[in-house]
């Protein structure tokens, strides 16, 4: 029992190591004259990445928090948010993540919309899962309102 409580701490130390790594976002400004959608210049570009660790694929050890609060510094949020004993690494929390960020950015509009999730189960000998969510997309500006004409 003791070498089984060595290994869970062991597992759980490295899990805690890793969660550094856990989440990440960023909202970066388009500093080009490349259009894109009919001649549209995006405001900015979006990623976020978020990272859940399991033990066994089944057990969560630590996860990363999505972004939804703060303005983060100069639009990167790298503040190590980390919940343990739990697995936040969702579409969903990506999501949100991206609302958070088109909030702050003023424009509700996107396009280029990538999300990937991944599993890589090479990490300890088979024993930690890593699970991957990545968001990805371009933030263009809203909108110009249409006028509306009144008949005379």
């Amino acid at each position: 029992m003791n070498v089984i409580a060595k290994t869970f701490s062991a597992l759980s130390v490295a899990a805690i190591a890793l969660a550094g790594c856990s989440s990440y976002s960023e909202i970066a400004k388009w500093n080009s004259n490349t259009t894109i959608n009919d001649g549209e210049v995006p405001v900015a570009s979006f990623v976020t990445q978020n990272f859940s660790y399991e033990l066994l694929w089944c057990i969560p050890l630590c996860t990363g928090l999505p972004w939804t609060e703060g303005a983060g510094e100069d639009g990167i949020v790298d503040e190590y948010n980390v919940r343990l004993f739990a697995n936040e690494a969702t579409i969903d929390g990506n999501l949100a993540s991206l609302n958070h960020a088109l909030d702050l950015v003023g424009s509700h509009r996107i396009t280029q919309l990538k999300t990937v999730e991944d599993d890589s189960k090479a990490w300890s000998l088979f024993l930690i899962n890593r699970h991957e969510v990545r968001t990805q997309c371009l933030i263009l500006p809203n909108a110009p309102k249409a006028e509306v004409q009144k008949d005379k």
